[in-house]
């Protein structure tokens, strides 16, 4: 939200010796055009805001790093702004009389600052020309003073030319070019036209609803993501100000209004109500949706739903699919179909190889639409046991190799340039294995029904361990084998894992 500076006092209090506290109208004009916006590269939008407010129907913008351009075909600025304007630069008038120049340019401009927004950051001189039908000469403002001078422009409008020290460049052309995409003129930025967009943006639906003020119609519409209401104020069809809220009755939407304030309670309502009839009309049209698009509806959809508990938007909206079929149903079938008997619950991907012995009639969900129907809707469904899924070609191989990849793990790297010496251990690589010996004896393992060896072998392998087929009972652990190291590791730091480090090492094929 863009957050006025104060104004100083107008009312000037009398001092000790009789003269007026001095008001400093310089430092009041940098702050008003430094603070006013986010940053101060907003100031063109604010010259070409006020260009639409004196009807301009085309605005040209010229914007270099020592020089920032606005040629307008609008209506001249009023005689009593002009005044203003130029007493305000002007340093050589009275501290009051600027102060009171500025408040009323300020005033007339509200929510911006309009004319003002001439005092870009480094500006070091300001011509601007507004002849109208008087044929009034040009205003120039150098160094703290302000001047007549002959007026170039002899057509409708008015032309500002600001000097400057260095531009702020990319940041002015990209919030031209972002701010300014909605309003209904032609707006060119060096020479270029800006492209046109509207100010409601990456949205399923939206529409315009008149609420019957003077504020002029609003625009609705609902977002394509997110989970926050949007209220964006507009003046002149450029934004000005923004507003966010959370879910409203459970309704997430977004709004345009062209207002100096912020909506009323009332209007907000209406907007609401607005957003909800948006929302049964996504209900009735979600089939023509692309595929995402019909997920977005459904998560909106069912988050409104499980907020107010109100079950009338699922009347005519119809997600849920049945497999071996085309057919959508709506909540209401699904409860007539689970009323019959038993209605079993499939995975969206479920295929008849994963299921075979699936029969009767079942639904393919989402997980969004299986927490819809259970736990908000308190549909009675049943899931399938994992032993009631099918292996599939795939799965069963997969689960071939799994059986035998410990076995081949185990087997493969036989070969070894011997076992290592107790004197050639670490401390902690001899403790795993006078550990894991220990455990052996005392069965600690279901499958050691014998006493047991241990020993470790350089380098590392597929397998952190195998069996030596001379002598039964004796394991050899590959040293460099990184579970071999966390086990040493984890032995060291407490003898009671050895009972863990032993499950981990032993081979599970004889």
């Amino acid at each position: 939200m863009i957050d006025e500076p104060r104004l100083l006092d107008r009312e000037a209090t009398p001092a000790a010796d009789g003269e007026l506290f001095s008001v400093d109208a310089d430092a009041h004009l940098q702050k008003l055009t430094s603070c006013m916006f986010p940053t101060p590269a907003q100031l063109p939008v604010e010259l070409v805001r006020a260009a639409l407010k004196r009807r301009a129907a085309g605005v040209a913008l010229e914007v270099r790093r020592s020089r920032l351009v606005i040629d307008d075909d609008g209506e001249e600025v009023t005689a009593a702004q002009w005044r203003d304007l130029a007493c305000a630069l002007d340093a050589r008038r009275a501290p009051a009389d600027r102060e009171k120049a500025i408040s009323a340019l300020q005033d007339a401009a509200r929510p911006g600052i309009g004319l003002l927004a001439v005092l870009v950051p480094g500006a070091q001189e300001i011509r601007i020309e507004s002849p109208g039908r008087d044929k009034r000469p040009a205003l120039h403002a150098r160094g703290g003073t302000v001047e007549s001078a002959a007026s170039t422009k002899d057509s409708r409008g008015t032309r500002i030319a600001i000097r400057r020290r260095d531009g702020s460049v990319a940041s002015e052309k990209k919030l031209l070019t972002e701010l300014c995409a909605a309003v209904a003129g032609e707006i060119t930025l060096n020479g270029l036209r800006i492209g046109k967009k509207p100010v409601l943006r990456r949205t399923l639906v939206q529409q315009e609803v008149d609420l019957g003020t003077d504020r002029g119609p609003f625009r609705v519409a609902i977002p394509a993501r997110g989970d926050i209401c949007r209220i964006w104020l507009l003046d002149q069809q450029i934004p000005w100000q923004l507003f966010t809220c959370a879910p409203y009755h459970g309704l997430v939407f977004d709004a345009a209004l062209e207002s100096r304030q912020a909506a009323t309670q009332q209007e907000f309502a209406q907007l609401a109500a607005a957003a909800a009839r948006l929302y049964h009309w996504l209900a009735d049209h979600y089939p023509s949706f692309p595929p995402r698009y019909q997920e977005r509806i459904e998560e909106l959809l069912f988050k409104k739903i499980g907020t107010t508990g109100d079950l009338r938007l699922l009347s005519s909206f119809a997600p849920f699919r049945l497999r071996h079929s085309h057919q959508r149903l709506s909540l209401e079938e699904v409860r007539r179909q689970a009323a019959r008997g038993r209605l079993v619950a499939l995975p969206l991907d479920a295929s008849r190889e994963r299921f075979p012995d699936v029969q009767q009639q079942a639904l393919l969900l989402t997980p969004r639409q299986r927490d819809f129907l259970i736990n908000v809707a308190g549909v009675p469904l049943v899931s399938l046991p994992p032993s009631a899924a099918g292996s599939g070609k795939w799965a069963k191989r997969a689960g071939v190799w799994l059986r035998h990849a410990h076995r081949l793990a185990a087997r493969l790297p036989r070969w070894h340039t011997g076992v290592l010496d107790a004197t050639r251990l670490s401390a902690d690589e001899s403790r795993l294995c006078r550990e894991l010996e220990l455990m052996g004896r005392a069965h600690a393992h279901p499958l050691l029904p014998f006493p047991l060896g241990v020993a470790m072998i350089p380098g590392r392998g597929l397998g952190p361990s195998f069996w030596r087929r001379a002598t039964p009972g004796d394991l050899l652990l590959r040293r460099g084998h990184p579970l071999v190291r966390s086990a040493v590791r984890s032995v060291a730091r407490d003898r009671a894992n050895a009972e863990l480090a032993l499950a981990a090492l032993v081979p599970r094929s004889f």
